[in-house]
């Protein structure tokens, strides 16, 4: 009987032991977009205040900030000091991560439905945005959930797909910090479930933002802070180092004591800002000790590269390393920089000059000699310099009197016995009567210089003689070359010649040039190799970096920026109702010169009421105009909730308004105003700023009623009677 007592109170006890509920106060933030900021919903009823009604419900204490903004996306709630890619918004520094991880909190909630996809962005563009603000927090020992996508009406198939899409890696991604809300949110073709709508295609109404809610309740994020009581990460990443290894590039880390270790994501970027996964190892899960891991990327670069591990626990927490930056040996594929390769006539002997601008493990030049430059016979050796920098001058002679032509190469050959082929190159044949003479062309002079996108040569001889014709040869590495033209010569002729050649071909880089001079008797000279630069600013004076258009107050806003100018005079701003006419609105001056990001603005002044687009004519200095592309701006007097913040693309709604028999009194209103012309009863009022945001909202307006309006900002808003059918323009001064 004893045994039994003890039994059931030891089952009780363990009973009440496992039944204990968490309840610390913890201090939740949630950032993100219009469902997250209520928008659809009645007052209180969005999921962020059911969810911040639960947690106080457990605890009084507990304090949930939510700065989500209407219409916001991934790159808006990025960490200040991100710059994002033309185009794309700036992180808002009131609204985004670095703003919640200010606050202190325990845990950030991110909710994001759909506007990225809305808007174009791509899956990496959004996945590579979640991980700088998962690392910006992680940094911070903070835990972060993420929801998944929300279907949305109105979509086309490709969007639709790229929403999936964006759900199922959250979810595989994120692991138990996923919040599914997507779920029984659908109907069978992807559109918002009938009885979760809101009504606009977009937002859910009270029942799909309690559906959310539960959601995110179920995630049981109080229960993962009370267990977790720290995050600090449980790798302890010791070292972490990268080093060439050849012609690749290898990393190496250390990690101490590990706990619930899962897995390490190693990714790269080439500019530190894209991040792409190269490769997982499997992490030691629990280990006492030092653990050493490693990892060769085995692509080939030919610039610096950035590296960081993505560490996963068991429980799907993410922890970031910081960035480390590699510099691939570009020179272990090309250890010889070989610069200019010559053969000349001297004394019935050929003479062979080369030189290289850089070697590194060099060991010999082996010359060798060919017939008919396919078999190859080697003729003598020199030594290569081993390392160098520096410009390094060689020759050979070939000894041999020879009295036709022949093909020489180097085979340069690495201290660990790797072996490099220049290109061959072919002698004249000297014949036997052959005598020293020294260059009939008497070169003084050869440059190259740039008129607008192209490159001009120009060079000058005195007192030719027996001169036929000058052959240009181009290279864009100064080994391969390409004859692209030539020239008479002037024969004989005393004095100074000029001579001048355009390269009509529009380059991009730095390209060399060399002249073959050939005499009347058949004979080649070859000038020294000389380097040209085009103007690549000529046919691209204008460097747009950032292009956006916003709404405020009713006027459109256009802001645009150049990261490089050359020559420019202005910015004509044309507006257009069709996209295909234009009109000039307005004329800002340019910056003429310039290589750092330089800011402009103009404020289109017009009143305006149909769908209008806007694009920039830059003009330069010598009249040449080029177009940038067209945003469009739908100028509308009934707003969405939840509205698109404009940035790229200011499209805000394309409703319009019909003929209603409502009058607002006084209207601009100072103090108050109210509603003429309505009819007896009840009727639904509400009122919108011009960003979406609902700043009045009455379920019981009569006639009669008056709308304090005192303690709102100038500007216009938007009144909408029953249901969006009778909407108002109010203007509050």
């Amino acid at each position: 009987m004893r045994k039994i007592i003890l039994l059931l109170c030891l089952l009780c006890s363990n009973y009440y032991v496992n039944a204990q509920v968490c309840n610390t106060p913890y201090h939740i933030v949630v950032i993100g977009s219009s469902t997250a900021a209520g928008m659809g919903a009645t007052p209180n009823h969005g999921w962020v205040a059911l969810y911040t009604q639960y947690l106080k419900g457990i605890n009084i204490n507990y304090q949930v900030d939510n700065l989500a903004v209407g219409g916001y996306t991934t790159y808006d709630l990025c960490p200040t000091g991100f710059v994002p890619p033309p185009s794309r918004p700036l992180p808002d520094t009131n609204h985004n991560i670095t703003r919640a991880l200010l606050l202190h909190p325990d845990a950030i909630i991110i909710n994001l439905p759909t506007n990225d996809v809305g808007r174009d962005y791509t899956l990496t563009e959004q996945q590579d945005n979640y991980k700088r603000m998962i690392s910006a927090a992680t940094a911070q020992g903070v835990q972060v959930w993420v929801t998944t996508t929300q279907p949305r009406n109105a979509y086309n198939a490709g969007q639709i797909a790229a929403l999936k899409t964006m759900r199922d890696w959250t979810i595989s991604y994120f692991g138990n910090k996923a919040i599914d809300f997507w779920t029984d949110l659908t109907e069978p073709n992807d559109s918002i479930r009938h009885i979760y709508s809101y009504g606009d295609g977009i937002h859910l109404n009270d029942a799909g933002h309690q559906l959310l809610y539960t959601r995110v309740v179920s995630s049981n994020i109080r229960d993962v802070l009370c267990n977790a009581g720290s995050s600090v990460n449980p790798f302890h990443l010791t070292s972490f180092a990268v080093n060439q290894v050849q012609n690749k590039l290898y990393l190496i880390w250390y990690t101490n004591n590990e706990k619930n270790t899962s897995r390490i994501i190693i990714e790269h970027s080439a500019d530190s800002l894209s991040w792409n996964t190269v490769g997982t190892l499997t992490a030691a899960g629990n280990y006492t000790g030092s653990r050493f891991y490693s990892f060769i990327d085995t692509s080939i670069y030919l610039s610096a590269q950035y590296y960081r591990l993505n560490m996963v626990t068991t429980d799907s927490r993410h922890f970031f390393s910081t960035v480390i930056k590699g510099l691939p040996d570009t020179m272990y594929t090309n250890p010889f920089r070989l610069d200019v390769f010559t053969v000349a006539l001297q004394q019935n002997k050929y003479l062979l000059s080369w030189t290289t601008r850089a070697e590194k493990n060099t060991n010999m030049f082996t010359i060798e000699r060919s017939t008919d430059s396919l078999t190859w016979n080697s003729i003598g050796n020199v030594n290569a310099a081993g390392n160098s920098v520096t410009i390094r001058s060689y020759s050979f002679t070939d000894t041999a009197t020879r009295i036709t032509a022949a093909w020489y190469r180097l085979n340069m050959s690495t201290h660990d016995n790797r072996h490099f082929y220049s290109q061959g190159i072919k002698s004249l044949s000297p014949g036997p009567d052959t005598v020293p003479v020294s260059n009939p062309f008497n070169l003084t002079t050869f440059s190259v210089n740039q008129y607008h996108d192209q490159l001009h040569l120009n060079w000058a001889t005195s007192n030719e003689a027996n001169s036929s014709l000058f052959i240009i040869a181009r290279s864009s590495d100064s080994l391969n070359w390409n004859n692209i033209g030539s020239i008479t010569a002037a024969g004989s002729y005393p004095g100074q010649r000029s001579y001048n050649y355009p390269d009509t071909t529009i380059r991009t880089n730095a390209q060399y040039y060399r002249l073959e001079m050939v005499t009347l008797d058949n004979r080649h000279f070859f000038s020294a190799a000389i380097k040209g630069t085009p103007d690549t600013m000529y046919s691209r004076p204008f460097r747009l970096a950032t292009f956006a258009l916003t709404l405020q107050q009713g006027k459109f806003v256009f802001n645009w920026s150049t990261s490089a100018e050359a020559n420019t005079y202005q910015f004509i701003i044309e507006r257009s109702t069709d996209s295909l006419s234009w009109n000039n609105t307005g004329t800002i001056g340019a910056a003429g010169n310039s290589n750092t990001i330089r800011s402009y603005n103009f404020t289109d002044t017009a009143t305006l009421t149909t769908n209008v687009y806007y694009r920039l004519n830059m003009v330069t200095h010598d009249n040449r105009h080029f177009y940038s592309g067209s945003l469009k701006g739908v100028m509308s007097l009934l707003p969405l909730r939840g509205l698109q913040r404009g940035s790229y693309n200011a499209s805000f709604h394309s409703g319009t308004l019909k003929p209603i028999a409502l009058l607002i009194v006084p209207n601009p209103a100072q103090e108050s105003c109210r509603i003429s012309g309505l009819a007896t009863g009840h009727h639904l009022v509400k009122v919108y700023d011009m960003s979406g945001r609902l700043v009045y909202f009455n379920r019981q307006f009569q006639m009669g009623s008056s709308i304090a309006v005192g303690a709102w900002a100038n500007g216009l808003y938007i009144l909408i009677v029953d249901e969006g059918k009778q909407p108002l323009k109010l203007i509050k001064e």
